[in-house]
């Protein structure tokens, strides 16, 4: 038998000294080779977590429905929040027909108490104005406070305008100083100046011009020369006789600027205009007013007594509304309204209330006071003040369970991760511990936290940088496994534990201080990291 060779006997001896070391570098090559199968890439990770996370989902929806339950309970709160956010257009649809009446119903209010409360201010007047605002009133069908408004701009300067001809560039403007309606004198001169040249361009086989503008609100006199154009904006209707005496004046503008180009200032043009017209009221003859007078005189018993009786049966109903409601006390949570119209005869009940049927009752106890007018109820039926209450107390209840849910299932978690940040095990040598006492009594509350939260850890091997790389290694996988030997002995399931170990990595104060770098500590795992 011949002696073994060198290469042989090497091969023998690295078997014998470094075996269990290149049999667990082959395990961590196997193990890394497999975890990189999973996570090797975004790819990768991203499939296989999806596969876990859809079976976690599963298992536990089989065998823990309430833990997963409290777990998503936060997230679907938050995403309701987040969609509501977001679907604010849809929201809107939904509460429109709701809100949308409402408003509609408050914004009719306004506006009607607007005009009776014009009407009753013009109905207290005695003048033989109010009186020719009366008649007028009848005959065209509106109330008086319309034809006031109607009448309260007509025959006003608003604005003054002495622009160039044809360049629209603004000469003089009145009044000076711009207020509300001022707007944009230079833009409103402009386009003055080229409708006139446009007007004056197509009428000019007929030896025309551009007289007169109607904008709606007023109408706009334009008068021209060669080199200037006037213009007026007047508020409401002019008389015939009035507009033939702005003209005059108009014309003595134009010839005014003629002449003395410098006399034409703001102040001048604005006096002129404002003259002719004091000038054209104060020449109004009294003979129509006198006519109305006669008229209204004739009438005066009758209105009078319409309006008495009109004021009589008012009051006489509303007596009535008032004790009936004093009968409905839970109406008066409601807003509700009495309208009176006495051009229809008609009683209208308006406003809301719990249902439709308590306002018919008290419609019906109206109608014998307001004979001859007719009663209605036009009540729209919300939701009962005890059934919003009983609402809002379920939302609050719900609130503070989900709240105490929470709180049920952080705090265990939460003692888990601060315990686990101020323990460790410190060690002698290779697994032999510090202080076994305090070690067995970290780790009895350890394990307490680890059942009650449900929660995993992770189990961390160090030792200090005395020894070869290897024997590092090994010595601090040797204190995690003793750690986690000691755990499951206490009741926490194995598959709850991590198995890490570092060597020499991440060394504790002085280098020379052996014993502190001699540890296992805990870290708190990654959310996913422990299958469920």
């Amino acid at each position: 038998m011949s002696a073994p060779s060198g290469i042989e006997a090497f091969e023998k001896v690295k078997s014998l000294l470094l075996g269990e070391t290149v049999r667990r570098l082959d395990e961590t090559d196997a193990r890394l080779d497999r975890i990189d199968a999973r996570v090797g890439d975004e790819e990768k990770f991203a499939i296989s977590s999806g596969d876990v996370m859809v079976e976690a989902f599963k298992r536990a929806e089989h065998k823990r429905p309430r833990d997963l339950t409290a777990a998503l309970a936060p997230s679907v709160v938050s995403i309701v929040r987040a969609e509501i956010r977001s679907s604010k257009d849809m929201m809107i649809e939904a509460l429109y027909p709701i809100m949308g009446r409402l408003v509609t119903v408050t914004v009719a209010s306004a506006f009607r108490d607007l005009v009776e409360s014009l009407n009753a201010r013009i109905e207290a007047l005695i003048s033989a104005n109010s009186w020719r605002m009366r008649l007028r009133a009848l005959l065209t069908g509106r109330s008086m406070a319309e034809v006031a408004l109607a009448e309260a701009e007509a025959g006003r300067l608003k604005r003054a305008l002495l622009l160039e001809r044809g360049s629209g560039r603004l000469l003089a403007i009145w009044p000076a100083e711009e207020g509300e309606e001022g707007g944009n004198a230079d833009l409103q001169s402009g386009l003055i100046a080229a409708i006139t040249e446009f007007a004056a361009n197509v009428y000019a086989y007929r030896g025309g011009e551009l007289r007169m503008l109607d904008i709606g609100s007023g109408i706009v006199f334009l008068r021209a020369s060669p080199r200037v154009i006037v213009a007026g904006e007047f508020g409401g209707q002019l008389s015939r006789r009035m507009e033939r005496r702005l003209d005059d004046t108009f014309l003595s503008i134009v010839e005014r600027h003629e002449a003395d180009e410098a006399s034409c200032t703001s102040t001048a043009l604005g006096d002129m205009l404002n003259e002719a017209l004091a000038a054209e009221k104060s020449r109004r003859s009294k003979a129509p007013l006198m006519i109305f007078s006669a008229a209204l005189a004739f009438l005066g018993a009758w209105l009078a007594w319409d309006s008495m009786l009109h004021g009589w049966r008012e009051r006489r109903i509303r007596e009535a509304y008032v004790v009936a409601m004093a009968g409905h006390p839970a109406l008066g949570k409601y807003p509700l309204r009495l309208e009176i119209d006495h051009q229809a005869e008609i009683v209208v009940l308006r406003g809301l209330a719990a249902d439709e049927t308590e306002p018919r009752t008290l419609a019906a106890e109206l109608i014998e006071a307001a004979e001859p007018y007719r009663v209605a109820s036009d009540v729209t039926a919300v939701a009962p003040v005890a059934q919003m209450e009983a609402l809002r107390e379920a939302l609050g209840e719900a609130h503070a369970a989900l709240q105490r849910l929470k709180a049920e299932q952080e705090e265990p978690r939460a003692k888990l991760r601060r315990f686990t940040d101020s323990f460790a095990v410190f060690f002698t040598e290779l697994d032999t511990f510090l202080d076994p006492a305090a070690a067995a009594a970290g780790l009895d509350e350890l394990a307490s936290l680890l059942k009650a939260s449900g929660e995993g850890v992770r189990v961390v091997g160090y030792a200090d940088e005395v020894g070869t790389t290897g024997r590092n290694r090994f010595v601090s996988r040797k204190r995690a496994e003793r750690v986690i030997a000691m755990l499951v002995e206490r009741g926490v399931a194995r598959n709850r534990l991590a198995l890490v170990w570092r060597s020499t990595y991440n060394p504790i104060g002085d280098p020379n201080a052996e014993l502190h770098s001699r540890r296992v500590s805990f870290e708190m795992p990654f959310a996913g990291e422990f299958a469920k």
